[in-house]
């Protein structure tokens, strides 16, 4: 009973990581969009077993004077290089269709893949131990791009699905869509922590409990471009743009394991957010160049919703000095709620108002490898 009382330690790291990694592998499994390997998966499991084993030793309360200066830092400050999959919850809506026939499509939303893509990370804080404090931290994912296509040949052509499809296309043979995407986010935190030692592996372990703010933006592009056998070649593309604004409440829990010149590191956190949605519509031209009716100009609408953001990591820390580690690890993180790019574009061609499609989801998966510094 000792080991479960929150002076010496309390399992809850171990179990709501573990529960956020079951719950993410069963909706993989269920909607077959989330497809990180199950191999990228394992050093979080790993990690996150091993914080709960290690939450479940009994523990020996420290006092100040006890604990060593490499475990009772004051200020700290992380910067990681993130590189990064993706796989979209976005609907997989036709984009190229047969001509006279709309049921064989030759180019459909979800042939959008992303490679990975590069970012970084960084966290700057103060904290006094078996007290509390507080932090602020920065995530960027830039230059992510996806792209697909499709070609007929003989007496097969194809179009854009929907009454806008002959405007855009005659006897067309070739279709492109891009789709670009950048995402900023900054979190601040206060928190409170507890120290302590095991009895049995004798590594020091710190759990910090937070609670803050959070804020993530997507801003994306999207575009369509068909080829017409009776034109010059491609025809001005027909272009979307989205921007999420994701902003709310965040709590979590983090771990630390230090022994030796060697750390295990992980965290959980949660934020339920407002999402506030815009979509922005290039005006349209047919084949000929000429501005398609009720879609010669640009227009846009707003909406708002209810999102949410996951947040997983597991680390592994090797000191260099009492000062400076490496950092290498992984992380899982969901971000719900969004009006994604290729949802946005519209196939009507009779100038109705255009709506925000929402409800579009991100999984993000893979690695982070970078330097502290804690003194």
């Amino acid at each position: 009973a000792k080991g479960f009382r929150r002076k010496n330690g309390n399992p809850s790291l171990g179990g709501a990581c573990g529960f956020g990694l079951f719950g993410w592998e069963v909706m993989r499994k269920r909607t077959g969009r989330f497809r990180g390997p199950r191999a990228s998966c394992g050093l979080v499991v790993g990690v996150v077993a091993g914080g709960m084993l290690a939450a479940l030793v009994p523990r020996s309360s420290a006092s100040g004077a006890d604990i060593p200066e490499t475990v009772a830092w004051q200020t700290y400050a992380i910067t990681e290089a993130l590189v990064m999959g993706r796989d979209n919850g976005a609907g997989n809506r036709p984009l190229a269709v047969e001509v006279g026939e709309p049921d064989n499509v030759f180019l459909a939303g979800q042939d959008l893949q992303f490679p990975f893509g590069s970012g970084v990370r960084t966290f700057y804080g103060r904290r006094m131990p078996d007290e509390g404090g507080w932090e602020i931290g920065y995530f960027g994912l830039y230059g992510q791009a996806a792209s697909a296509g499709a070609r007929t040949s003989g007496d097969t052509f194809l179009e854009a699905p929907g009454p806008l499809g002959y405007d855009l296309t005659s006897e067309a043979q070739g279709a492109a869509a891009t789709w670009n995407s950048t995402i900023n986010g900054a979190e601040v935190n206060v928190f409170t922590n507890d120290i302590s030692r095991g009895d049995v592996t004798n590594a020091w372990r710190t759990v910090d409990w937070l609670v803050g703010f959070r804020y993530v933006g997507v801003e994306e592009s999207a575009t369509l471009s068909i080829v017409s056998c009776e034109g010059a070649g491609p025809v001005v593309p027909y272009g979307v743009r989205t921007s999420s604004n994701l902003f709310g409440g965040q709590i979590g829990t983090r771990g630390r394991l230090d022994w030796d010149r060697w750390a295990l590191e992980g965290w959980a956190k949660a934020a339920v957010m407002g999402a506030a949605r815009t979509q922005f519509q290039d005006p349209v031209v047919d084949w000929l160049g000429e501005p398609v009716p009720g879609r010669e100009t640009a227009s846009t609408a707003s909406d708002g919703a209810v999102g949410f953001l996951g947040d997983l990591n597991g680390t592994v820390v090797y000191r260099l000095t009492d000062v400076w580690g490496i950092r290498a690890g992984y992380n899982l993180i969901w971000i719900g709620g969004t009006a994604l790019a290729p949802d946005q574009w519209s196939f009507s061609a009779d100038g109705a108002p255009m709506n925000v499609r929402g409800g579009g989801g991100i999984f993000l998966h893979g690695a982070n490898l970078g330097l502290e510094a804690r003194w």
